[in-house]
């Protein structure tokens, strides 16, 4: 391996220590694509977006069950506008109808009626938050899904139809941060419901920046487990999943539709 390539390797990890001890200290952590939030709050809930960083934070979120609504007669509504400066940054203005938005600063027990906004970046969770109005900064130049979905106050989904409740919406940056080049480049292809090939497994080394582009014949959501990190697939399209391997183990991707395990990651 080339020194750069070593020196490279090292700053991530190290760079990951960090954010995982400001993550114990803050309540945050590491964040893949967003910088920090600022916001204003139309429900005078909060005065800043509370950032969400900690894979292992998302994971314990999404073990959670989701709360089912769909027997109330109007269900909550959320519907989502994202739109570029042209500087690295996007403004991502929400309409949220039908729940009382409460700040996750402190927090409170869950309470039927109430709750908050997880917002992600390309499946990452980057800020959960009270705010209709956030602003996304430092993002990487390129096409980003931005996300919004309703959360309780505990931080479990709101589900209609078994899907949680929100919104997302395509986005392109322009005069943010270069692309990072992955260290690891992976592709798989799912065709009538199966893996092309069997299921396989890729292996990559920590501080690693993975990148799996998968291909589906139907519309579909590919999650990769303990990372928490959840990307669309459009039908007849791809998409990307990228992380950064900070967690040592061997983990699952499947996809949330059928539940099929499309690829393992080991990490070592």
């Amino acid at each position: 391996m080339e020194p750069t390539a070593v020196v490279r390797r090292v700053h991530r990890v190290l760079t990951a220590l960090v954010l995982v001890l400001l993550a114990t200290a803050c309540g945050g952590g590491d964040d893949q694509d967003a910088g920090p939030l600022e916001g204003h709050d139309s429900h005078g809930a909060d005065s800043h977006a509370s950032v969400s960083h900690d894979h292992d934070h998302d994971h314990d979120h999404g073990a959670l069950s989701g709360i089912p609504l769909d027997d109330l007669a109007e269900p909550p509504t959320v519907a989502i506008a994202v739109e570029p400066d042209g500087e690295g940054g996007v403004t991502v203005e929400v309409v949220v109808d039908g729940i009382e938005l409460v700040s996750t600063d402190p927090p409170v027990d869950h309470r039927p009626g109430q709750g908050h906004l997880h917002v992600s970046v390309d499946g990452t969770t980057v800020a959960m938050t009270a705010e209709t109005v956030v602003y996304l900064r430092d993002l990487v130049d390129g096409h980003h899904e931005v996300a919004v979905r309703l959360s309780a106050n505990d931080h479990r989904d709101y589900l209609l139809d078994g899907s949680p409740i929100g919104d997302a919406d395509m986005v392109v940056v322009t005069g943010g941060r270069a692309p990072a080049v992955a260290d690891r480049a992976f592709a798989v292809e799912v065709v009538d419901g199966k893996v092309v090939g069997g299921l396989p497994r890729f292996e990559a080394s920590i501080g690693d920046l993975v990148e799996v582009a998968v291909a589906s014949d139907v519309e579909e959501e590919v999650h990769l487990h303990a990372y928490d990190v959840t990307v669309t697939v459009p039908a007849g399209g791809r998409g990307v999943l990228r992380v950064e391997a900070t967690i040592p183990g061997v983990f699952e991707a499947e996809l949330h539709g059928s539940g099929l395990r499309v690829f393992e990651l080991q990490v070592s």
